[in-house]
């Protein structure tokens, strides 16, 4: 144990993995959230899109399952749907439909609200571990010396009275909208820098029945981008309750509608018309919900000359990414995984170590993010050096997963940040990227479109 008392803020999915991990380093943890927790897979207000699709990461999943043992298990009685992301998953990319093989790296898919009750549900169960719900945090305790956390002020929502925690470690997973580097700047610390890129993301999603009987030889279905030229996504992915989620998105404020005919004709203009002869025969359970994102931004606490020691900021609050590229909740996994690291060596120097290896973290994952954003011509952000041949080549290994084993297993353990990207620039993948092949009529061509019995099933 290396203290008496811990504090995190928030019960973002950050939220909940630090609060499990510091539940086997303290004697007692203290999670503040501003919303009512509900005992169900309720959406939240503090969660404006966790009603929309959401691909975990199996990098993410596998330490969320570290922190709570049992938990993917818990998934699958609660109806969480496993699949093979290549296998099981029809996906069109770089202009092609990826050849499907047993890829090895499975995925869990089910609704954001699950998950999140499924690992809230395991947390509450520590007998250590205390859920503050309906209360917010207004400032923190300071040391004398104003140098170090002592702990935070909290208040009822909606109320003034503050009531005191000491604490010996405090954790920020209070999300985008976190209030952290404006209260430093109060104590006389330096203002915390801050990168952005504005990407005006929008997407709409939908719950529908999954008919019975109906088999398209396919379990998802993913349409890519194609930046700059096709800037609108398009999903189907299988989700608890034998149902489907059905997100389709765009780029720079090309929001796709949310009334049922304005939902239709966007799916009609994606780039294969598969996801929209789905759509047209299918019975939704409920209206479409929207998200907007307007720009991905980077706090650099890794930056500050001066950090306020025993206090950490994980998450969103720290780092957000465009959602369309599915890292926001493995990238805050990978926070905590590295807090629990920094943990073992000592409470000594804490803040310090932890955002210095966090933010050499972040660079690789902003990177992989902002790179394909920065595709789009129209973004005013800084292009790294060699970003176009980064581009090019991404392309052309995409386009080798159409047909490749090898490149489709090594896209898959890359994407899910099981490896690093480097694993794509092996020498024989370089050789195979760059040597042109042609690719099979059926690869080209892709899954046939549903019948029109089908279609009268659905």
């Amino acid at each position: 144990m290396l203290g008496r008392h811990a504090i995190v803020c928030g019960s973002s999915m950050a939220g909940l993995l630090t609060a499990g991990l510091l539940a086997r380093h303290f004697e007692r943890v203290t999670l503040v959230e501003r919303d009512p927790l509900e005992d169900s897979a309720q959406p939240r207000k503090g969660v404006p899109q966790g009603v929309h699709t959401h691909i975990l990461l199996r990098r993410g999943l596998d330490i969320a399952a570290s922190i709570f043992p049992g938990l993917l298990e818990d998934l699958q009685a609660a109806g969480a749907q496993v699949m093979d992301m290549s296998a099981d998953c029809e996906w069109h990319v770089a202009g092609i439909w990826r050849k499907r093989i047993h890829s090895g790296v499975s995925m869990y898919s089910q609704t954001r609200p699950l998950f999140e009750w499924r690992v809230r549900s395991r947390l509450a169960a520590l007998p250590n571990v205390r859920i503050l719900d309906g209360q917010e945090a207004a400032s923190f305790l300071v040391s004398a010396d104003g140098t170090s956390i002592r702990g935070l002020k909290i208040r009822a929502v909606g109320s003034d009275a503050e009531t005191e925690l000491e604490a010996d470690l405090v954790v920020d997973a209070s999300g985008r909208g976190s209030r952290t580097p404006q209260w430093m700047e109060g104590l006389g610390l330096p203002k915390v820098e801050e990168t952005q890129l504005k990407v005006d993301v929008g997407y709409a999603t939908r719950l529908y029945h999954r008919p019975a009987g109906f088999d398209p030889g396919w379990r998802a279905l993913i349409l890519s981008a194609e930046l700059p030229r096709i800037r609108r996504i398009g999903a189907i992915l299988p989700v608890e309750g034998d149902r489907w989620t059905i997100t389709l998105g765009g780029w720079l404020k090309d929001y796709p509608p949310t009334d049922d005919a304005g939902f239709l004709e966007y799916a009609r203009t994606l780039v294969q018309p598969h996801l929209y002869e789905v759509l047209r025969g299918a019975s939704p359970l409920g209206p479409a919900s929207s998200y907007r994102f307007a720009h991905s931004q980077w706090r650099h606490y890794e930056r500050l000359p001066r950090l306020l020691e025993r206090l950490v900021v994980v998450g969103d609050a720290y780092c957000s990414f465009n959602p369309i590229h599915g890292q926001g909740i493995t990238t805050s996994a990978l926070q905590v995984e590295w807090l629990g690291e920094c943990l073992r060596q000592g409470m000594n120097t804490l803040a310090r170590r932890y955002f210095e290896g966090a933010g050499s973290m972040l660079k690789g994952v902003w990177a992989m993010s902002t790179t394909e954003d920065l595709r789009l011509p129209e973004l005013d952000g800084v292009r790294p050096m060699g970003s176009g041949l980064a581009s090019w080549y991404g392309e052309r290994f995409q386009r080798l997963t159409t047909k490749d084993d090898e490149a489709i297993q090594t896209f898959m353990q890359v994407m899910h940040m099981i490896k690093p990207p480097t694993a794509m620039f092996s020498p024989r993948l370089v050789l195979k990227t760059l040597m042109r092949q042609p690719v099979s009529s059926e690869l080209a061509r892709g899954p046939a479109l549903p019948t029109q019995g089908e279609q009268q099933v659905a």
